[in-house]
């Protein structure tokens, strides 16, 4: 199982489900001036001097073809050669193949080794702590406070992203929290007079597509596949995204550690399953389906999708305008709003272990903290080439062009990007956009293990095995390809041979140990 779930990469072209830029208004955090990193601030660099940089390779994923990669680093390091002494170098990533093409680039005797990457959709923090693929980031920032400043008023934001009190990631400045969300055709909501207002649960959700299967039968509303559709965000996760081994269920009220996979609200998710199974709610062949999950919704597959979203109406308000989905659609978020570490974890920027220049990669990810202009080019191209500006000054796709083909990745400068603050808007965005996610953070309830980082090292054994026997049993309990009654109990039996227990007793013991300590 991989990250994430409903923002497939169409979702990081759309929200978050949907990715977004904000545009330039008050509230931002300090964006440093161009020009005004001196050589003092940006560490000893061989070359700074006579115009000899040191590259920093740079992951970016893809979905469609690229073919405008030099334009894009070329614009990037014109203002890179100024702010951080140092050039990038980008490297694509299919995101058809991330996983197999990030393990390849992220161990130990690459010719060319990658410096920086956003873990989003890869592997958890200490997962990549634990497998040595991520420096620590403390000593590299002693030359850029101007980067810790920018999280100077939500310091457990920073402790989220340490792992034995050394801090191996920087998380991006955007939303926080992203509650669940369930979308769906207008068309379909409006044909069995859904009141979204009303649904506050999955329960409610379930009753609200049976209504609408009931008038249109021959339409699914779960999009099954070989990625998982649903990622539990009202509980807290303690840093697993992907398998859930340990959470917190209740993380506003209990900090007492859960096997996810026989608690209460697993339970009813599996109770909800089963109904979607017995009345055609998932969509046929699911283990065939190997599209991202919106991407099912757009080639209508499925006429609506679970998933999360950081603002119900933000995201219907983009959607509805691109029209991406064949018409108009509706969605709203339920559950509780949460700021929980895994949150915080979805985005975050390394630095590798194997870079050959830790500081120049420091460099350049500071730049990208402190100066947008880098995060717009990175994630809308070049003015002219992959975008244009239109009448009221936000981007939209040269004319005949889409984010499949502009040339570049169609994603948009993305709050999954270091700090999008002054990026400038699609023409899908609300100008406000950077303040309503900050809205969103004020308003968000903090999770009682809020900064706790599970140290996996001492069960990483058990993580393996328990991981491999969630990638035999979920997808199909999940897909209604097998028969819950018989198979859950299958499920539950697999993992405690595995070593949960081992596992859930070890985040315990960490949990009680840090919260004692604080």
């Amino acid at each position: 199982m991989k990250k994430l779930v409903a923002v497939a990469l169409t979702g990081i072209l759309s929200a978050s489900f949907l990715a977004g830029c904000g545009a330039n208004s008050g509230g931002q955090p300090p964006v440093k001036e161009s020009g005004s990193a001196s050589s003092d601030e940006t560490g000893t660099l061989s070359g700074g001097q006579d115009d000899d940089y040191p590259v920093v390779r740079m992951a970016y994923s893809h979905i469609f073809p690229i073919e405008d990669e030099e334009a894009v680093e070329e614009e990037m390091n014109k203002i890179l050669r100024e702010e951080a002494h140092a050039e990038v170098d980008l490297v694509g990533i299919d995101f058809s193949d991330m996983t197999s093409q990030m393990n390849l680039l992220l161990t130990g005797g690459n010719k060319e080794p990658l410096d920086i990457f956003s873990s989003f959709w890869y592997l958890p923090l200490n997962t990549l702590k634990s497998n040595g693929q991520i420096a620590e980031l403390d000593d590299l920032l002693k030359t850029h406070p101007e980067v810790l400043d920018l999280f100077k008023d939500n310091p457990e934001v920073l402790e989220a992203c340490k792992v034995d009190g050394k801090l191996y990631a920087l998380p991006t400045l955007g939303p926080w929290s992203s509650p669940e969300f369930y979308f769906t055709t207008k068309a379909d909501s409006d044909s069995a007079n859904i009141d979204w207002s009303k649904v506050n649960t999955l329960d409610d959700v379930t009753d609200a597509m049976l209504a609408m299967k009931k008038v249109n039968p021959d339409h699914y509303y779960i999009p099954g596949a070989t990625e998982t559709y649903y990622i539990p965000k009202d509980i807290d996760t303690l840093g697993d995204n992907n398998t859930f081994l340990g959470v917190l269920t209740d993380p506003l009220n209990s900090t007492k550690v859960e096997n996810y996979y026989e608690s209460d609200y697993f339970m009813n998710f599996m109770k909800n399953v089963k109904t979607w199974s017995e009345n055609g709610l998932i969509s046929p062949d699911p283990m065939s389906n190997t599209l991202p999950t919106l991407m099912s919704v757009q080639n209508g597959i499925t006429s609506g999708s679970p998933g999360y979203c950081w603002s119900d109406e933000e995201w219907v308000y983009e959607a509805n305008i691109q029209q991406q989905y064949g018409g108009d659609v509706v969605g709203h978020n339920y559950g509780e709003r949460l700021i929980t570490t895994s949150n915080i974890q979805t985005y975050l920027w390394h630095i590798t272990s194997f870079s050959t220049n830790k500081e120049a990669a420091m460099n350049v990810l500071a730049a990208l903290y402190t100066d947008s202009r880098l995060d717009d080019i990175y994630g809308n191209g070049v003015e002219g080439k992959n975008y244009v500006l239109n009448a009221d000054g936000k981007l939209e796709f040269p004319e005949g062009e889409n984010n499949q083909n502009n040339g570049w990745t169609g994603i948009g400068a993305s709050y999954s990007l270091p700090n999008t603050s002054e990026c400038r808007p699609w023409y899908y965005q609300p100008e406000d956009m950077w303040d309503q996610m900050m809205k969103t953070n004020s308003e968000a309830k903090p999770s009682l293990a809020l900064g706790f980082v599970f140290d996996s090292t001492p069960v990483a054994d058990q993580i393996t095995a328990c991981a491999n026997v969630c990638a035999q049993y979920y997808l199909p309990l999940i897909n209604g390809e097998a028969d819950i009654d018989d198979t859950l109990p299958a499920f539950q039996q697999a993992l405690h041979d595995a070593g949960i227990d081992d596992i859930i007793a070890e985040k315990q013991s960490q949990l009680d140990k840090w919260l004692a300590s604080k």
